[in-house]
């Protein structure tokens, strides 16, 4: 596989350089609208076994608000480390052509993605410390020596154990 041409100058001069405070806010409001439509795709599924379990009218019932913030919560968690255990994306950042990776430039082990995950979900404004540092790494990067550069390759990064043998 080949990687992507970049056509536009800027932005192939900003390839592969870190992310700022404005593409990554962008990219975390499109993830945050992505998570919304998960939890309410829940809500759908849980009123339509509802629906078929009791045999009643189909309605959609708010959660307790406790249960709201745990679920929304946990949604958040599972979505961002998985695109983070993954491609290093989620929705947000494949449309701001962001990608997160380790400091060192590999892509996330699952354990490092969902810890961040967590952290990330727990405490947002950590992302605001991207203003103040001068690598524009958020709390969460400092953490766990993470980067979000700009990528627009198609192809993700993968970590290879060595040589191929025949």
């Amino acid at each position: 596989m080949s990687r992507t041409t970049i056509r536009d100058p800027r932005a192939a001069a900003a390839q592969g350089t870190p992310a700022g405070i404005v593409s990554r806010l962008l990219a975390n409001a499109i993830d945050f609208g992505v998570v919304w439509i998960i939890y309410f795709a829940i809500l759908i599924a849980v009123a339509a076994v509802r629906f078929l379990v009791e045999r009643h009218g189909f309605r959609i019932e708010a959660p307790n608000p406790l249960v709201t913030v745990v679920g929304q919560w946990l949604v958040v968690v599972l979505y961002l480390g998985s695109g983070w255990s993954t491609t290093g994306r989620t929705v947000g950042k494949t449309v701001l052509g962001l990608r997160v990776l380790t400091a060192d430039g590999k892509p996330l082990a699952p354990p490092r993605a969902f810890a961040r995950a967590l952290l990330c979900a727990s405490f947002y404004p950590g992302l605001l410390w991207i203003i103040v540092s001068p690598k524009n790494a958020a709390l969460h990067d400092v953490a766990f020596r993470t980067q979000v550069i700009y990528d627009w390759s198609t192809v993700p990064i993968v970590e290879t154990a060595g040589p191929a043998t025949s």
